[in-house]
């Protein structure tokens, strides 16, 4: 008897731990139908940049966003939030609003951010 031969009564052998379901393809990305909805939650800039407090209000070298967002900022009427990554003087990642200078990091519904990776 070789390797490949079966016999009719065995039975497969079960899915490794963590398998999509027969028939189903693994994907890296999850497809939604409905848009991720985020919930913003202003940041203190002392822990997003590196600066100095003063009298007139957070002092700090400067930061290049790189690029706007979908998501408005909730005290500034129609301004889009803008991305900044990490680098240099930034310690973490989050969102920027250049008219009210408020830091934001934006949470999914698990309470997670998404600007982490």
């Amino acid at each position: 008897m070789s390797i490949a031969t079966r016999h009719p009564d065995v039975r497969p052998s079960p899915p490794p731990p963590f398998a999509p379901p027969s028939g189903q393809r693994a994907t890296r990305y999850e497809h939604r139908n409905s848009p991720l909805l985020l919930s913003l939650v202003e940041l203190d800039p002392r822990d997003v940049v590196e600066g100095v407090m003063t009298e007139k209000g957070f002092l700090a070298a400067d930061v290049v966003p790189v690029g706007p967002m979908r998501e408005a900022c909730p005290h500034c009427a129609g301004v889009a939030l803008q991305l900044v990554l990490r680098h240099r003087h930034v310690k973490r990642s989050h969102l920027f609003c250049r008219v009210c200078t408020r830091c934001y990091d934006a949470l999914n519904d698990g309470g997670h951010s998404v600007l982490t990776i």
